[in-house]
């Protein structure tokens, strides 16, 4: 069966500088017919008679890959698919599902790869990238403050401003993409912002006049309440065109913007009443800087 359906070596012949192979096998309207490869005689073994193919075999056409790709010297199938009118998200837990259901059999390996591997590659460095501007923002009040406390208390807030972020974009059915991640990394800023005109203010008061942090605190709640609001308020409405979709291109940072607004609109008061709380708790309310 292998001569006529691949063919066998029939030596070689040369033409000019070159060497060119001779195979003989049988012809095409033979080889990619099934009714005559059925007639094609097969020889059991020695001293035995032929018998026709199609007597041994059921011989029919099926479909097969055009090429073979490798991958690391491993064969490679590839599986491809375009997403549209649902989240990548969503597909990919329906891919997953199906898969956990239908697991491939033993010496098979599965890998999700594209716009996915693509996506989850970037939130990793995105995550990477949210750890270090934790890090440096709390470095920088540690030496405004010159104190571990007062930055860790300020910093509690980002958490909670995450949680805002994630139910506005919850609301308004927007997935969590690399750009509403880049707002959740813009609030880390954004947020210790109030916590830090709210304790300054606080410090200040108390090394002018000698005040306890209860009191001291109570006074800047009074006197900072217009500034942290005003300066809220003007970034909540500067990306409110950008959160409804207005303008040419702004559908592709309407998430950033919906998590900003989301996360400063819960941080804000969380700030104002949840930061001094826990300082006083800390600290006790008739603690005094050193001077």
């Amino acid at each position: 069966m292998k001569a006529p359906l691949l063919g066998v070596n029939a030596g070689e012949i040369r033409l000019d500088d070159r060497s060119i192979a001779i195979r003989v096998r049988a012809p095409d309207s033979m080889r990619f017919d099934p009714r005559r490869l059925g007639s094609l005689p097969v020889i059991p073994g020695p001293g035995r008679s032929a018998a026709p193919l199609g007597t041994l075999a059921s011989i029919r056409t099926t479909d097969s890959r055009a090429e073979l790709y490798r991958e690391n010297q491993q064969q490679l199938l590839i599986m491809t698919a375009d997403v549209t009118d649902r989240p990548l998200g969503d597909v990919m837990r329906d891919v997953r599902r199906i898969l956990g259901a239908t697991p491939p059999p033993p010496g098979v390996r599965v890998d999700l790869g594209g716009q996915y591997a693509g996506q989850q590659e970037a939130f990793r460095a995105l995550l990477l990238v949210l750890g270090l501007a934790a890090v440096s923002v709390i470095a920088v009040m540690v030496v405004q403050f010159e104190s571990f406390i007062e930055p860790l208390v300020i910093t509690l807030a980002a958490p909670v401003s995450f949680v805002g972020s994630l139910a506005l974009l919850l609301v308004t059915g927007t997935v969590l993409n690399v750009s509403s991640f880049m707002g959740l990394i813009l609030l880390v800023g954004l947020v210790v912002k109030n916590g830090i005109i709210l304790l300054d203010f606080t410090r200040r008061r108390q090394r002018a006049d000698d005040l306890p942090l209860a009191q001291a605190l109570e006074e800047a709640g009074r006197v900072r309440l217009r500034p942290i609001l005003m300066t809220t308020l003007c970034t909540l409405f500067g990306l409110l065109p950008l959160a409804l979709g207005l303008g040419s291109g702004s559908e592709l940072q309407r998430p950033l913007a919906l998590a900003v607004i989301g996360g400063l609109a819960l941080s804000t008061p969380i700030t104002l009443f949840m930061v001094p709380t826990i300082l006083v708790a800390i600290r006790g309310p008739d603690y005094r800087p050193p001077r």
